[in-house]
């Protein structure tokens, strides 16, 4: 499971120190930040630009965007993410934003040779700044990203930059078919290299004439260098205010596979969205987590 490598790597800092990843706390970005059961690629619920650059647009009509979001595991590991990003639609079309994410793991005992814990917590956090540009291009939205991202696991703090791209077209044929790709973390000329993730993603509608009263099912395809590799399964709707969404991912990772549920529901009133989800954790290993999400537009 791809969330179990985080602690493990904790746990055993004394004996391999950051040696497999320069930048410490790259697990702790595999969890579905900012996201209400959505495939990563899409990330349109919220439009946090976190996933995937082209997600941050904001439609004509409108001038601003404020979002914030938050993720927790409370149980087993005390994992905790929080993530906000501010956006502005220029006179040209273009849409710039910045974005902040951290994600952190608490109680994490420093032990020696018997379970009594000595000294302080092992802190184990990661922070990612990104500022994002997006513009519809024709049936397109290209998305671009700066990131910057510093990592702390016990005494060791490093950083790498990446630059990440991505893009979601508007739906075609008549069954309304939508694409959706990006990359997440790209650091070919960063001196700290990065794991990298290719995001790929496609829905289609099932039934329904708009937006405010469809259903759509679709597949997402992630897969993360050395990390892990996802096909997540969904499917949706919305009538009105109302949206949920239903689906299954499947994830293979350091020689395990294993299946968990996501349900999210969204509320929309007047320009606002808010978004609530559930991951199911894998049996006999970690809890569920939660996600909670919040964005207004402004006109």
């Amino acid at each position: 499971m791809r969330r179990l490598p985080p602690l493990l790597a904790c746990l055993a800092f004394s004996a391999v120190p950051v040696a497999a990843q320069l930048v410490p706390g790259r697990d702790l970005l595999s969890f579905p930040i900012g996201l209400t059961a959505e495939a990563p690629a899409f990330g349109l619920g919220s439009g946090f630009g976190f996933w995937n650059p082209a997600s941050i647009a904001i439609p004509l009509g409108s001038r601003l965007r404020l979002a914030v979001g938050t993720m927790s595991a409370p149980v087993d590991v005390a994992v905790s993410a929080q993530l906000g990003t501010v956006a502005a639609r220029l006179r040209d079309g273009t849409t710039v934003g910045l974005s902040v994410a951290s994600a952190s793991v608490a109680d994490l005992l420093r032990t020696d040779s018997d379970p009594q814990s000595i000294g302080d917590e092992i802190p184990y956090i990661t922070t990612l700044l990104s500022a994002v540009a997006a513009r519809a291009v024709g049936p397109l939205t290209l998305g671009a990203a700066v990131r910057v991202r510093t990592g702390r696991l016990d005494n060791e703090s490093r950083r790498a930059v990446s630059f990440d791209v991505g893009a979601i077209t508007r739906g075609f044929g008549r069954h309304d078919v939508r694409l959706a790709a990006s990359t997440f973390l790209a650091s070919p000329f960063s001196h700290a290299h990065e794991r990298a993730e290719l995001l790929t993603a496609i829905d289609a509608r099932l039934v329904g004439l708009d937006s405010l009263r469809t259903s759509r099912v679709g597949l997402s395809v992630t897969a993360a260098d050395g990390l892990s590799r996802e096909e997540y399964l969904f499917a949706g709707g919305r009538y009105g205010r109302l949206e949920g969404r239903l689906g299954a991912a499947r994830t293979e990772a350091y020689g395990r596979a294993n299946w968990r549920a996501r349900l999210g529901i969204a509320f929309h009133h007047r320009g606002y969205v808010i978004g609530v989800a559930r991951e199911e954790g894998d049996p006999g290993n970690l809890s569920a987590t939660y996600q909670f999400t919040l964005s207004s537009v402004l006109r």
